[in-house]
């Protein structure tokens, strides 16, 4: 398969950066019935700043240009917030994600002398109307675990919703990654299934995502961060055959990227996002086959490279407060076309991007 970037396009950049500041982080996309797609993503005035709002923007042409975004809803907590929108069966969209709690403007995320967090807590939000308008956000818990829900949930055939997050925290051990189900269209959660637990515990699973292979088989890509060594591993997928009850191995890609990315193909591949951001740096597609205890690349696209990019490495809290570039997602939008996304800094603006791809024969 051969990969090309056909088009490009800022889904959102701050207007009027002279005058005012306006963060865009942590995008998300979903394809509604009507042909529109929807974009979630937050701004605020920094990328850590209590005031990080979540925001909905639209495109009615496939992605090429985006309307304006509005608020997800007129809270005014101090918060930052972050959501991911899923299309459900019954045409309604669901945001999912979690809020940090802000006690005042200055006080960070992560106290660098301790590495403790502020509280992170899980919240929905729910549209009738192809997210026009939503609900006010509702908290939920699962197990009082602060999960890192950083990207969507998925529909099983059944029904069933599931996500995939982390109980979130910077420790040298006790790392896991959780499935999450709701039977009732996102409004309770409870944990179905650990999909990793490294020995000793001490491998983050992070910026988990996962997506629905065929049939009953579920793929789970992450970031896979060394608490104990404080060092980057290669990105691992497991793989579920029963829905995600069930997860066997994790396997080590020896793709080094961090926050990824997976939109399936058929049953045993799929197409692969990764962020690089130690050098060489770069915005990666790769089409991957999943193996019973291995990954081969079938093909890769770069779609940018970075001089000088590259993230701090003398820690977690420095690698954190260095990123240029993150989250990215694919979604296809036509048998050959595929939309990536992602937040990157551009003239020193946080910006949010759109790639459309294009998928054909050949190598």
């Amino acid at each position: 398969m051969k990969i090309s970037l056909d088009a490009e396009a800022t889904i959102y950049a701050n207007p009027n950066p002279l005058l005012v500041s306006r963060q865009a982080v942590f995008p998300g996309l979903a394809a509604l019935p009507n042909g529109d797609l929807l974009a979630m993503f937050s701004i605020g005035q920094a990328f850590d700043s209590a005031d990080m709002r979540a925001v909905v923007s639209r495109s009615t042409d496939g992605g090429h240009s985006w309307a304006t975004p509005r608020p997800l809803h007129e809270g005014s907590e101090l918060a930052s917030e972050s959501f991911k929108p899923t299309l459900l069966p019954d045409g309604r969209i669901l945001a999912l994600g979690y809020v940090f709690e802000r006690p005042d403007d200055l006080t960070p995320i992560v106290d660098p002398d301790t590495m403790e967090l502020l509280p992170l807590r899980n919240r929905w939000s729910i549209s009738e109307d192809q997210g026009v308008s939503w609900s006010a956000p509702f908290q939920f818990s699962v197990e009082g675990a602060p999960l890192e829900l950083s990207g969507p949930a998925i529909v099983l055939p059944d029904g069933r919703l599931i996500a995939a997050g982390a109980p979130f925290h910077l420790g040298p051990g006790g790392h896991e990654g959780w499935i999450i189900a709701s039977d009732d269209a996102g409004a309770n959660w409870r944990r179905q299934s650990i999909f990793y637990r490294a020995p000793g515990g001490h491998v983050a699973p992070w910026e988990c995502r996962l997506c629905h292979l065929g049939g009953s088989r579920i793929a789970v890509i992450f970031w896979a961060y060394d608490a104990q060594a404080q060092v980057n591993l290669d990105n691992h997928i497991v793989l579920s055959d029963d829905n995600g009850q069930t997860f066997g191995p994790a396997i080590a890609t020896g793709i080094m990227g961090q926050a990824s990315n997976v939109m399936a193909l058929d049953e045993n591949r799929v197409l692969s996002i990764h962020c690089h951001r130690e050098d060489p740096v770069s915005l990666t597609v790769r089409v991957l086959r999943l193996g019973l205890d291995r990954v081969d690349i079938d093909a890769e696209f770069p779609i940018f490279g970075a001089v000088g990019e590259a993230s701090a490495t003398d820690g977690i809290v420095s690698q954190f407060g260095s990123l240029r570039f993150g989250q990215p997602a694919l979604l296809r939008t036509g048998p050959d076309r595929v939309l990536a996304t992602c937040w990157s800094v551009e003239n020193c603006q946080h910006v949010i991007k759109g790639y459309h791809l294009k998928l054909g024969a050949g190598t």
